[in-house]
C-alpha cells in the first residue's frame, strides 16, 4: 500500500472514529460516566412518550416536560435552577415520575452520578441536628454541580423534613447567575410532598360531584391550595390527583406488562385489584394507596400463573 493510500485510510479511520465517539474526545469517557451530551442526553421526547404510556390520571404533570424542555433549551439560558414540586397522595405517581424524569434525562437514569435522591426521614431524620444537615446539604450540592452544572436533586418526604433544612438551598435556587463562584441555573430540583393532598383530594371530589371531567382541571385551580404549606421556593406546583378505579386498573395492568404478561386475565387483573382500599369513607371514589402496593401484588400472581413450566425443576 502506497503511503498515499495509507494516509487516506488512517484519514478515514479518524473521521470515523470522531463521528462514533463524537460525544467525547477523552477515552476516559468510553468507559466512565462524564458531563457530556452521551451521559447527559436531555431526551425530552423519550419522556413525554413514557409519561404518556406509563403514568395514568395525571394530565397535569404535562407541564412537566415543557419545563424541562424549556430549561435546557439550547436557544435559552436559564436565570435560575428550575424547581418543580409535586403533591398529592402516597401512590399517585410522584415518585415514579421523578425516577422517568431521571430516565430520559440521564442515559444512566437513577443510577447516574448526576442525580441525587435524599429521603426526609432517612437524610435528615433529627431537628436537633438541623444547622448540619444544612451545612452538609449546601457542600454537597456545591461540590457536585461544579463537577457538572447539569444535576438532578429530588428531595422525597419534604413534609417529614425538619422545618428549616431546605433554607440552606434558598440561595442555590435563586435568581442569581452565580453563587460563591458557582453557576446554579443548569440544576434541577424536584421536591415531593404529601403536603395539600388532603385539600388536592377533596377539590378534585367537589369538581367531580358537580360533573366536571378530570381532564379539564388545570394547574391554576390548584396551585393556591398547594403553596399554602409548600416550601414556596418552588417555579411549578405540581397536583397529583388521586386514583380512581380506571386508573388502578391501568396500572395493574402496566405492571402485567413490565413482568412479559401482555394480556393478563380478567380474573387475575380482579385479583389484584381485590387488594385495593378505598376512601374516603362517604364515597369510597380514591384508592388510599394509589398504585404504590400493586407491583408487589403483581408479581405474586406472575409468578404463581405465569412462571414457565420449567421454572424451578433445574437439579441443584
Amino acid at each position: 500500500m502506497s503511503v498515499k493510500n495509507e494516509m487516506l485510510l488512517l484519514l478515514l479511520v479518524i473521521i470515523c472514529i470522531k463521528y462514533t465517539y463524537s460525544w467525547s474526545y477523552n477515552p476516559y469517557c468510553w468507559l466512565a460516566e462524564c458531563c457530556n451530551k452521551d451521559a447527559i442526553p436531555g431526551d425530552i421526547n423519550k419522556l413525554r412518550k413514557t409519561l404518556k404510556d406509563r403514568v395514568y390520571g395525571q394530565h397535569l404533570v404535562e407541564t412537566v416536560v415543557d419545563a424541562l424542555a424549556a430549561h435546557w433549551s439550547s436557544h435559552y439560558k436559564p436565570s435560575k435552577a428550575l424547581t418543580l414540586s409535586f403533591h398529592g397522595w402516597a401512590g399517585s405517581g410522584k415518585n415514579y415520575v421523578s425516577k422517568f424524569i431521571a430516565e430520559s434525562l440521564y442515559k444512566r437514569g437513577t443510577k447516574s452520578k448526576h442525580v441525587h435522591h435524599f429521603i426526609g426521614r432517612i437524610h435528615f431524620p433529627l431537628e436537633e441536628h438541623t444547622e448540619m444537615y444544612k451545612e452538609n446539604l449546601y457542600i454537597w450540592l456545591k461540590g457536585n454541580i461544579t463537577n457538572c452544572a447539569k444535576q438532578l436533586f429530588i428531595f422525597d418526604q419534604v413534609d417529614k423534613m425538619p422545618a428549616n433544612v431546605l433554607n440552606a438551598i434558598k440561595p442555590i435556587i435563586d435568581y442569581r447567575d452565580v453563587v460563591d463562584g458557582v453557576d446554579y441555573t443548569k440544576a434541577i430540583f424536584i421536591f415531593l410532598s404529601n403536603t395539600g393532598s388532603g385539600l388536592i383530594n377533596e377539590y378534585y371530589e367537589e369538581q367531580w360531584n358537580k360533573g366536571k371531567k378530570r381532564e379539564e382541571l388545570r394547574l391554576r385551580d390548584f396551585e393556591n391550595l398547594i403553596a399554602q404549606g409548600a416550601f414556596n421556593e418552588e417555579d411549578h406546583y405540581i397536583p397529583f390527583l388521586p386514583m380512581q378505579e380506571s386508573h388502578v386498573i391501568e396500572c395493574i395492568r402496566d405492571e402485567f406488562r413490565q413482568r412479559g404478561v401482555m394480556g393478563p386475565s380478567p380474573l387475575h387483573i380482579n385479583e389484584a385489584f381485590e387488594f385495593i382500599q378505598w376512601g374516603p369513607d362517604h364515597s369510597k371514589l380514591f384508592s388510599k394507596t394509589g398504585c404504590k402496593r400493586i407491583s408487589a401484588k403483581v408479581g405474586v400472581l406472575v409468578a404463581k400463573y405465569y412462571r414457565p413450566v420449567n421454572e424451578g425443576n433445574d437439579e441443584l
